[in-house]
C-alpha cells in the first residue's frame, strides 16, 4: 500500500500517540539489554496544537523517553528457511520438518526465497531449525526474532553538527524502516513521501512521524535532509494485538521484506531506528545494501550503560549512532559498547507527533538527525562510498568524554565538514 503527499497537504490527524504491536504469544525474555517494566513510548499521549487556542496554553508535556522494552526474542510459534530462488521442494520441506507454511516471498535482491512456516502445537524453534536444516535444499533455517523501535532548539542542534545555520536544501532519496508516518502533519507540507506497509496497518504512529520530520522536515523545524525524498517502509505495526510494556514491534519476516525494498530502490541514505538480536537473514540483506553504495545509520538501543549495542546497529555496514544532549552528555538510557561509533543530538528535541508536537529523547532520534546530515556528504550523496563515509565521520568527530574512541561516545559528535552543493 502506498501514499504520496505533496505540496498543500495540511489535514491534522488528532490521533493519540499509538502503542505498536506484537506476537500472540512470548518466548524467554533476553536478559542484559533491557530495561524491565519500561516501554519503548507509542503509548504516552499527544498535545494537541488546538487545544492551545482553545484553552490558551497547554500544560508541559513529559519528554517521551525511549527506553529498550523486556520482550521475546522471537515468535515462539513460526520460524523461517531460506531456499535458493527456483529451487523446488518447499513444500516437501515443510511435511518433512512437520511445519506448516504461512507465506513464501522472493528477496530477489539477495538472490534468497524466505519461507515463514507455522510450528505444530508443542513443538519447538530450535528442534525444527535442526529438522529443516537437515532436509535437501534448505540453505539455513531461523527463528522469526523481533526488533522493537528505539526511541533543543533545532539551530543550535544544526550547529552542534557543523550544518549551516541557514541550511540550504539537499537533494537525494532517504528509506527509512520504522512504524507509519502522519504523511498529512504540517512539518511534512511539501516534502514528497511514499509509504509503503509490509505486514503492518498504515496507522500513523509517533516514532514514525518524528523520525520522519527530522529527517526532511520544513517549515520552523526543518529535517537535517530537507529537500530530499523519503520513502517511509512501515514494518512496525500498531497495538490491535497488544504488546508487553506497549513496545512497538516487528518480526524478520516483515523486515526483511522491506529491506529487499529498501535495497532495490537504491537511496542514498537508509535510517535504521530499532534494534534487536543478531539476525543472519537480515545481514544478508544489510551486506547486499552495502554492496549498493548505500549509507546506513542505525540506533545503538536504550538499555542503558549495562546494556549493549543492539542489532542492526552491531553489522558492519551500520554507522552506529549513540544520543547527547545539547551541552554534549551522554543520553542517560543509551546503550554503550566499543560498536558504538558517533553520537548525535538525540535529547528534549522538540518534534512532530501525530495531531501535533513533542519533546521526545532517544538514540532513534540522533539518529535520524546523523542520517539526514549523512546526505549532505559526497560520500553519501554521489560518491556510493559507505566505507569512505564511515572513515570521513570518525576523522571529523568532535572527541568527547575519554581522550580517543570510547564506549559511550564512539569517536565523538558528529560534524558535518564536506556539505554537499546543490
Amino acid at each position: 500500500m502506498k501514499r504520496v503527499i505533496t505540496a498543500g497537504v495540511a489535514a491534522l490527524l488528532a490521533t493519540a500517540a499509538l502503542a505498536q504491536a506484537g506476537p500472540n504469544g512470548q518466548a524467554a525474555p533476553r536478559s542484559g539489554n533491557t530495561a524491565a517494566g519500561i516501554g519503548i513510548g507509542i503509548g504516552i499521549g499527544v498535545a494537541l496544537g488546538a487545544l492551545k487556542k482553545l484553552k490558551g496554553a497547554a500544560p508541559a508535556v513529559p519528554t517521551l523517553e525511549m527506553r529498550d522494552a523486556v520482550i521475546a526474542d522471537y515468535l515462539p510459534g513460526q520460524i523461517i528457511f531460506l531456499m535458493a530462488p527456483g529451487a523446488a521442494g518447499a513444500d516437501r520441506v515443510a511435511r518433512a520438518a512437520k511445519v506448516v507454511i504461512i507465506e513464501t516471498a522472493l528477496l530477489d535482491e539477495a538472490g534468497l526465497v524466505m519461507v515463514v512456516a507455522q510450528l505444530a502445537p508443542g513443538d519447538s524453534v530450535p528442534a525444527v531449525k535442526a529438522r529443516l536444516e537437515a532436509q535437501r535444499g534448505v540453505l539455513w533455517a531461523q527463528p522469526d526474532y523481533q526488533f522493537q523501535l528505539l526511541g533543543q532548539s533545532f539551530p543550535k542542534r544544526f550547529a552542534l553538527h557543523a550544518i549551516p545555520e541557514k541550511q540550504p536544501t539537499v537533494s537525494g532519496a532517504i528509506v527509512m524502516i520504522d512504524a507509519p508516518v502522519d504523511l498529512g502533519h504540517p512539518n511534512l507540507a511539501g516534502v514528497l513521501v511514499t509509504q509503503s506497509s509490509f505486514g503492518v496497518d498504515p496507522v500513523p504512529a509517533v516514532h514514525g512521524t518524528v523520525v520522519a520530520a527530522l529527517l526532511v522536515g520544513t517549515g520552523a523545524y526543518p529535517g537535517t535532509a530537507q529537500g530530499a525524498s523519503l520513502t517511509s517502509l512501515a514494518a512496525f505495526g500498531p497495538a490491535a494485538q497488544g504488546t508487553a510494556n506497549g513496545a512497538s514491534l516487528s518480526r524478520t519476516s516483515y523486515l526483511a521484506k522491506a529491506m529487499n525494498e529498501a535495497s532495490r530502490l537504491r537511496p542514498d541514505v537508509l535510517n535504521l531506528s530499532f534494534g534487536g538480536p543478531e539476525d543472519r537473514l537480515l545481514g544478508v540483506m544489510l551486506d547486499t545494501i552495502h554492496k549498493n553504495g548505500v549509507c546506513v545509520s542505525a540506533a545503538a538501543g536504550n538499555a542503558g550503560p549495562t546494556g549493549h549495542v543492539l542489532f542492526p546497529a552491531t553489522h558492519p555496514a551500520s554507522l552506529a549512532v549513540t544520543a547527547v544532549d545539547e551541552n554534549l552528555r551522554g543520553y542517560q538510557f543509551a546503550s554503550q559498547g566499543d560498536r558504538v561509533d558517533v553520537a548525535g543530538v538525540g535529547v528534549g528535541l522538540n518534534a512532530a507527533v501525530p495531531g501535533g508536537r513533542r519533546a521526545v529523547s532517544g538514540t532513534s532520534f540522533a539518529t535520524a538527525v546523523i542520517s539526514g546530515a549523512l546526505l549532505r556528504m559526497p560520500a553519501c550523496h554521489g560518491g556510493r562510498d559507505p566505507d569512505a563515509m564511515k572513515a570521513q565521520v570518525a576523522a571529523a568527530a568532535k572527541d568527547l568524554g575519554v581522550p580517543g574512541r570510547d564506549s559511550v561516545f564512539g569517536a565523538g559528535l558528529f560534524r558535518l565538514t564536506a556539505a554537499k552543493k546543490n
